[in-house]
């Protein structure tokens, strides 16, 4: 068992890089909520939990020798976090708010997301959405999604490959600001107003790619605060994905992780 949950990988990462960074979520009453509780504080993170009767989120990972996987995840009562539960002051002193789409699918979590959203405009802050998974996106329709995206206006979306290619050439530029593409063992692309560019990664070992994402989002947006150079926060976020997918884990243990930008 060991703390995880895409938000929480986020939030874990930030604060490695030498950012503040809340998790806001619901949990349930069992041991998990006391694990993840637990686990945020020893890394700096400070959770705002809302406790609910059931589980807590959940997911079971089996790995291959190959380093392959498959996961079984249970999303317990995470998705039941209502509007009322969402504290305004949580959000009143926030830079930058950064949503997994699995948040926007159902309600009444996609209720409370959209009013993180608001709040955290409200204080100025900049939102980032990662689209999480192709088949997540098929399942709540692109169209919907899309629209969705349009009403938000991210100021950064993040995508892979798989994730892209659902949307029309072109498309993913037009839903937000700044478009990051992960192409994984190839690195980066971001695409904005001054056009497209690709960043290659350094070629490693993969020994587990899983929590690769997470710090890759985390490391970009962290670097993105402190310098607003969207070339220097691919190559920032390409070099901590490369020591990560070096290491079995989630979150495997970089010392010292050097603070973004």
């Amino acid at each position: 068992m060991s703390g995880g949950g895409s938000a929480a990988n986020f939030a874990v990462w930030v604060s490695r890089l030498g950012q503040n960074a809340r998790f806001i979520g619901k949990v349930g009453t069992d041991s998990a909520a006391e694990l993840l509780e637990i686990d945020l504080l020893k890394e700096g993170v400070l959770p705002e939990l809302v406790r609910g009767e059931g589980s807590t989120a959940t997911v079971t990972r089996i790995m291959g020798n190959a380093g392959e996987h498959a996961l079984f995840p249970d999303r317990g009562v995470a998705p039941k976090l209502t509007v009322a539960e969402v504290a305004p002051e949580w959000l009143a002193d926030a830079t930058w708010l950064h949503l997994p789409a699995t948040s926007l699918y159902e309600l009444p979590i996609a209720g409370a997301a959209a009013k993180a959203v608001r709040l955290a405009r409200k204080a100025g802050a900049r939102v980032s959405i990662d689209l999480a998974s192709a088949a997540g996106l098929h399942a709540y329709g692109l169209a919907k999604f899309s629209l969705l995206l349009k009403t938000i206006r991210p100021d950064v979306l993040f995508a892979n490959q798989q994730q892209a290619m659902l949307f029309k050439g072109g498309a993913l530029g037009e839903l937000c600001e700044i478009a990051v593409l992960k192409m994984g063992a190839a690195g980066c692309a971001s695409s904005d107003g001054g056009g497209f560019r690709e960043y290659p990664a350094e070629r490693v070992h993969v020994v587990d790619a899983i929590g690769a994402g997470d710090a890759f989002d985390a490391a970009w947006c962290a670097t993105y605060i402190r310098t607003g150079d969207v070339p220097q926060a691919c190559r920032r976020a390409n070099k901590l994905a490369a020591q990560v997918i070096r290491l079995p884990g989630l979150r495997p243990p970089l010392s010292p992780v050097r603070p973004a930008g």
